[in-house]
């Protein structure tokens, strides 16, 4: 076995990075939900305006250990990945990118170019960005994610918050938009841009 490859209790690996490069305790965020099973690694964190998870994607010889990190509105369930909202299945956890975008009110035609990368965060896929945090997967994706915490702060987490429909209702017509314009995938269902 590779020294890397040692063995990790993947939830605390996940609780060290939180402590040492998140700010979830500085924007309220508090521990609601934890799994350790060895199909299910993941740990939620709530505030007021939504959910933050991490998922423990496990070992890859390329980048070490990786995570991901996903952001839901407070009625996302824990573990599941959709849910029936106005009589249409929906996802309910959402990667960052489309959030800017959305955010930046960018046109959805440069959007739908752009797909996943965003002026913020293009610098992170850099060379140097890649050398610097090589085979650190988890702390590159964390730091990635403060910034844009840093950058957007309250404005970001409200875009999730369930006391703000409207704004939650233009970011699903941009959505759709952007949809219409990328392309839908015909056996991914429900469709990309059923959210709730």
């Amino acid at each position: 076995m590779n020294k890397d490859e040692r063995k990790v209790d993947p939830v605390q690996e996940m609780l060290c990075l939180v402590q040492d490069f998140s700010q979830l305790e500085t924007w309220g965020f508090k521990e609601s939900f934890r799994s350790n099973t060895s199909v299910d690694r993941q740990i939620i964190f709530d505030s007021e305006w939504c959910r933050v998870k991490i998922v423990w994607g496990g070992w890859d010889t390329l980048v070490g250990n990786s995570i991901s990190i996903y952001y839901g509105r407070l009625h996302a369930p824990n573990q599941k990945s959709t849910m029936h909202w106005d009589n249409k299945e929906c996802y309910v956890w959402h990667r960052f990118e489309h959030c800017i975008h959305f955010l930046d009110e960018c046109p959805v035609e440069k959007a739908a170019e752009m797909n996943y990368s965003t002026p913020l965060t293009s610098k992170y896929y850099s060379k140097e960005y890649r050398k610097r945090f090589y085979r650190q997967q988890p702390r590159w994706l964390m730091t990635m994610h403060m910034e844009v915490w840093d950058c957007y702060g309250e404005n970001f987490f409200e875009l999730f918050d369930l006391r703000h429909p409207d704004r939650w209702v233009q970011y699903r017509e941009f959505l759709k938009e952007f949809y219409n314009i990328k392309g839908r995938v015909s056996f991914i269902d429900p469709p990309q841009d059923q959210v709730c």
